[in-house]
């Protein structure tokens, strides 16, 4: 895990790990989150959403709904996923440098992180204030990075598999570089 990137180049700064999983139900993940295995996850930022909206598909996770599930006015995370096509990184390093750089400035971005394992999968999470927000970002016209990166994926991909999902968040626990950037959702319950 290291933070979203200001320059051309991913940061080199790792900020940690992180886990991405999926649960049948809240009960799987509480039983799993009382496990050895869990441990070393617990002082940090934990969250548990509900995906509303997926474009792509992922090996493993075929039940993502592709019709967006209205989210209102509440926040919206979202996960990017992508097996890299290993002879397109350096055309993927310069579409997406600009598109990370403009999602820390936008004023809707709450926190966000590049999640890497190699040797080819790529992924970001971030967090929005609302959905609405965010598509601005990523197909309005602020100020446009991602919509050139996405264009510039569309006439030569740069992946083997890719998915977006986009998450509402529903309860949350911990501290994310210092702070807790969903503050304002209930806080997790355990078994």
């Amino acid at each position: 895990m290291s933070p979203l990137r200001k320059g051309l180049l991913p940061s080199p700064e790792i900020r940690g790990v992180a886990l991405i999983a999926a649960w049948d139900d809240d009960q799987s993940l509480d039983r799993f989150l009382s496990h050895p295995l869990a441990k070393p996850y617990e002082q940090g930022w934990r969250a548990r959403f509900e995906p509303v909206r997926t474009v792509g598909a992922w090996p493993g996770l075929p039940d993502l709904p592709r019709r967006e599930r209205p989210t209102e006015d509440q926040p919206v995370a979202v996960l990017t996923m992508a097996r890299m096509r290993l002879t397109r990184i350096r055309a993927f390093a310069a579409a997406a440098a600009p598109a990370e750089r403009e999602a820390l400035h936008h004023p809707a971005f709450l926190e966000g992180a590049s999640l890497m394992h190699p040797p080819n999968l790529i992924s970001t999470f971030t967090l929005w204030r609302t959905a609405r927000e965010m598509r601005q970002y990523a197909v309005g016209s602020y100020p446009g990075g991602h919509v050139r990166a996405m264009k510039k994926h569309e006439e030569r991909v740069f992946h083997h598999e890719t998915v977006f999902v986009r998450l509402r968040p529903y309860a949350v626990e911990g501290r994310w570089n210092g702070r807790n950037p969903l503050d304002t959702l209930e806080p997790l319950s355990t078994a």
